[in-house]
């Protein structure tokens, strides 16, 4: 189908809903920082190829960080990737261009992942082993580490996750050792990449 073609009837499905003045038929969700934020948008123009929404402060910051949105709504199969062309804050607005179907990754997630700020050093207790890793972000389900050795990790059956953060009241480290056990391990060289439940 031509692009142009995809587009008019992109915005033919969004003047359908805007007709049936179903004011929160649509949730806008944006990932910062591994992060879902969803909040619903109600039409207010549509003009051209272009389609104007209303909707909270919170979530106009995060299109305008990513510069596009995902659509939602119960009239749509698929979710629906717009490109942002424009913002007013002040007003709620933002007008969105070059829609396309999309998978939401974070849809597919049975938890939250959170991303450090900064990659942070872990331990790794194997036995009587301890092995360092480095890892970028967690979840209630698991992690990802990266690290440098793989001898005697294949085999293991237990083994546990110590992860230091500092603590942003008293600015002294908080140790968790997690309990964990080791989903795969992957690459050829090092680093290798541990994929971990907790």
């Amino acid at each position: 189908m031509p692009e142009a073609d995809q587009q008019l009837r992109f915005i033919g499905r969004f003047q359908e809903i805007s007709a049936l003045d179903a004011a929160t038929s649509l949730t806008l969700t944006n990932i910062y920082q591994e992060l879902p934020i969803t909040h619903p948008a109600s039409i207010t123009e549509i003009r051209g190829r272009h389609l104007e929404l209303s909707t909270c402060e919170l979530q106009l910051a995060a299109i305008m960080h990513c510069n596009e949105v995902y659509l939602r709504s119960p009239h749509f199969d698929l979710p629906i990737l717009g490109q942002m062309d424009s913002i007013d804050i002040r007003r709620g607005l933002v007008r969105l261009s070059n829609f396309c179907y999309a998978e939401l990754q974070s849809e597919n997630r049975e938890t939250v992942r959170v991303r450090f700020k900064r990659p942070t050093n872990i331990t790794i207790h194997c036995a009587l082993d301890r092995i360092s890793g480095v890892i970028h972000d967690i979840s209630l389900g698991g992690c990802r580490i990266n690290t440098l050795i793989r001898k005697g990790l294949e085999d293991a059956q237990e083994i546990a996750i110590e992860l230091k953060v500092i603590d942003k009241t008293t600015g002294l480290p908080n140790c968790t050792r997690i309990p964990s056990s080791i989903i795969k391990i992957s690459g050829d060289s090092a680093p290798f990449q541990m994929h971990i439940q907790l």
